[in-house]
Parts: C-alpha cells; structure tokens; sequence
C-alpha cells in the first residue's frame, strides 16, 4: 500500500508565513517592552480595571473611573462593544489577562493579511501576487502604528481589521454563512460599523447579484445602530456618547457648520500610506464605505491618521486592493497602448513588488520608531516595592496613582490618576501611591509633560499631607510612596 505524503506547501505560502511569525514577533516585542519599561497608560489601564469590575450582574464593564467622568455606568455608553463581555469573562480566567489583551492587539494585522492573502488567492489564482498584497498590508504604517502605540497598550478596534478581512474573504468565495458570522462580530465591536454595513450593503445591491444578502446587510445595521443609539440609553438612562458625537456632526453638516480637528501634517501621512492600495480605485464605490468614519474621526480631538481608528478603513483599503488588482487584470476598459507596453499581469506583479519592496523598509522601520520614540518616555519602577504596595491596598479600595502605575492597580474598585476624577468624587478614594522616579526629564519635556507635572503635585501633596499629620505613610521605599488617607487633601494642582 502506498501511502502519499502531504503536498509541499506552496513557496509564496510558505515566505508569507515566515514573514508573518516574523512582523507578529517583532509587533509583540515591542508591546511587551514598552509594558515592561511602564509605558502603556490611560485606556491600558482602563479596560483592565471594566474587565476586573464586571461581575456579570449589577456590573458590565464598570469603570468608576469613566463613571465620574461621564456618568455611564457601562462602557457600553461609551462605545457599542458588547463583544468586550466575553474579553471580559476570559480575563478574568486567564492566567495572564493582561499579556493576553497585548497578544490579542498585537496579532491584528497579522491575521487580517492571512485573511487578504487567502482572498487574493481565491480572486486572483496567484499566490505570489496575493501574497505581495497581504504583506504589503501588513507592514502598512497605517496598520503598524495604531498596533504599537504607546498609550493604548490594547483597543477594541484590533479586532475589526481580522473581522473586516473575513467578510471580504467571505464576499470572494461565497460563504455566506461565514459573511453574517463575521459582519456581526463587528457590528458587536463598535458602534461606527452600521455605516460601513449600510454602505456595503447598498453597493453590494447596486453592483453585484447579492441583492437578498445586501438587504439583510442594510437592514441588520440599522437595527444594531438603533439598539446601540436608544437600546442602550433606554436600559442605561444615559446616551452612548460616541453616538452623541455622529447626531452632532450630521447636524452640523446638515448646517454646513461642519469642520475638523485634522492637521495637514495628518492628512499628508494618511495619503502617503494609502497610495500603495492605488489598484482598490478600480472598486472605488466600496471605497465610500470608510468616508462616514475618516469625517468623524476628524471629529475627535485625540483621534488622528495614526491612532487605532484608522485601523478598519485601512483594512477595507487593503481588502478593496485585491479585488482592485482582479479587476484590472480583467477588465475590458484599459488604455489599448498600455496593454501593447506591458502585460497586465506583469504590471500588476511590478507594481506590487514595488509596493512590498518599499514596505519591507518602511514597516520595521515603523516598529523601530514607535519603539524609540515611546520607550524615551519610561519610568523605572521597582517592582517589589509595587508588590508590597499591592498588598497594602486591599480591593475595595480607592486609589490615587502616577501614570506609570495604573496598570498596577486595575483590579482595584477605582484607579485613577486624573485630577478632574478627583475632584468630582473625592469621597471614593484612599491610598495614594505614587512613584518619585516617574519624573524624568524625558517624560517632563516630553509628549507627557502635563500628565507628568500632574503627577509632580500628587507627590508634593501627599507629602504636605503626611508631614501635616493629614495622612499616613504606610510605605516609602525605592521611590514608590503608599499614603492612606480619610479624606482626600486639598487638590492645589495647576
């Protein structure tokens, strides 16, 4: 009996492959080095601290820290991301939760080029050109940064870019069932995804045979849109304020009072990374779908070409170029004396060799960059001095910290280090626990000056306080100060 061994895996299949372990280690390598250098902050610690608080009766992703700032007992006032509920039942399992949220955001690009790869193969019956394609994605600035960036450690929005991969996968090959699978997800994940599905769904109506599947496209979005804009607010008693942001743009356009936070520097850098998808201009009616999210975007002040929102329009660039790169390959409407120069399958092959080419340089150079440009702001923390604190500071409590060590406390009722938190519900709080090396000079002339001389007062605070015989110092020791206090001393920062 002759028994046949497996056939070899394809050559482009297997260099992608190599390629991608490649980039997902490095991705990780740098996340997991600004978090061990103390660099993650702000939203890092905050989903931490909404998982640990869920208890999946009186709490869904609590953070008392957005609580008292906003008044939404639920994250889902914030953003329409009840996928986070299961994140949220896991991490309170895993063995380590928050490596696990790093791993989750770090593999987004990764997978979202496995799925564009296996689109381009299905559309395009060419592994080498698809695999071009899917690398030249994955080393997209436009990807790549978002992934890295120092301040969200972790964001939903990761998610979307795989999930976005996978509908275009399913469009290609026709697995309907995969397509609703996947489009829900994302509708799941953030409330921004009904525009897309609405756009897609009308395209799909107007171009393509799928007239049923566009309608239930429409027709799904509009209802998760409902259930996210009043569901929500009717269960919560308080609006989704992300929403509130999109009713108020609407109206503003409909005013024509509408402008935008984006910079020219902004708007160059999102073009240049967008240009190496020229072919998805061949597609271009699909394109419509990221222009309800990029106009809002421009909305947000923290909210840039380069943070974790472009990471879904980025994606649907990418998808939309490998059915661009099908398109031109077989259209009819193509400049005769082009065809005459040069065949198109060999342009297309050019073109994406040049586009990989230049992301090969361009991409770990970004890692690099992000890497240099985040790890010049970190703060040395001593970690046995943190453990003793942690111990000090039992669950229930409120606790006052330094940017650098909310991530230490996020399984605690209330974290913060936000000075308006403070000042609105000083009531909750009890400790402070503060770490004198947190200021550098990097980190006081640097991006997180303001945050840093905020952290500056704290210390000299609880200080005052103990030397006024205000609080007790339950700890100082390799600059890591633990204070208990009744009530919280006057707040005289700046």
């Amino acid at each position: 009996m002759t028994v046949r061994s497996a056939p070899p895996l394809m050559r482009p299949t297997l260099l992608l492959a190599v390629g991608l372990v490649l980039l997902y280690a490095g991705i990780m390598a740098a996340k997991i080095g600004l978090w061990h250098d103390n660099v993650l902050m702000n939203d890092w610690a905050f989903y931490a601290n909404s998982f640990w608080n869920t208890d999946f009766r009186h709490t869904w992703l609590l953070s008392h820290d957005r609580y008292v700032q906003f008044g939404y007992p639920s994250y889902l006032n914030e953003h329409f991301a009840p996928i986070l509920l299961v994140i949220a039942a896991v991490y309170q399992i895993a063995p380590w939760p928050e490596l696990m949220l790093l791993l989750l955001h770090g593999a987004s690009p990764v997978l979202a080029a496995v799925f564009i790869y296996l689109t381009g193969v299905h559309v395009l019956r060419d592994r080498a050109l698809s695999a071009a394609i899917a690398m030249t994605y994955a080393l997209n600035l436009g990807i790549l940064w978002p992934t890295i960036s120092f301040v969200y450690g972790s964001q939903p929005d990761g998610m979307l870019a795989p999930l976005a991969a996978i509908v275009a996968f399913a469009l290609a090959t026709n697995r309907t069932g995969l397509y609703f699978v996947a489009f829900a997800l994302m509708l799941a994940t953030k409330e921004n995804v009904p525009a897309y599905g609405v756009i897609l769904g009308a395209c799909l109506f107007v171009f393509t045979a799928r007239k049923r599947q566009a309608l239930w496209t429409i027709a799904i979005s509009i209802v998760v849109f409902l259930i996210a804009s009043k569901g929500v607010p009717a269960i919560t008693g308080v609006q989704n304020r992300n929403v509130g942001v999109a009713w108020r743009f609407i109206g503003d356009l409909l005013h024509f009072r509408a402008t935008s936070d984006y910079t020219w520097q902004q708007v160059v850098i999102g073009l240049a990374y967008s240009v190496v998808f020229l072919p998805a201009l061949y597609v271009w009616p699909f394109l419509a779908m990221t222009g309800p999210d990029l106009l809002l975007i421009g909305q947000v002040s923290y909210a840039n070409t380069l943070t974790w929102h472009v990471m879904l329009p980025v994606t649907v660039l990418g998808s939309a170029a490998v059915f661009g790169t099908a398109r031109i390959l077989s259209t009819c409407a193509w400049p005769a004396a082009l065809d005459r120069r040069i065949a198109r399958p060999l342009l297309m092959r050019r073109y994406w060799t040049a586009m990989l080419c230049a992301s090969l340089l361009a991409g770990p150079a970004s890692i690099l960059l992000a890497y240099h440009r985040y790890d010049a702001l970190k703060s040395p923390v001593d970690q046995a001095a943190v453990a003793e604190a942690q111990k000090i500071v039992g669950p229930d409590a409120g606790v006052v910290t330094t940017g650098d060590l909310e991530q230490y406390f996020t399984r605690r009722r209330v974290v913060t280090s936000r000075l308006d938190v403070l000042r609105k519900a000083s009531a909750e709080f009890s400790y402070f626990v503060l770490n004198r090396r947190s200021i550098t000079p990097a980190r006081l002339n640097g991006t997180l000056s303001a945050s840093t001389r905020q952290d500056a007062c704290l210390i000299a605070i609880a200080d005052r306080a103990v030397a006024a015989g205000a609080a007790q110092k339950l700890l100082d020791r390799d600059g890591i100060l633990a204070v208990r206090f009744d009530k919280l001393p006057p707040l005289d920062c700046p």
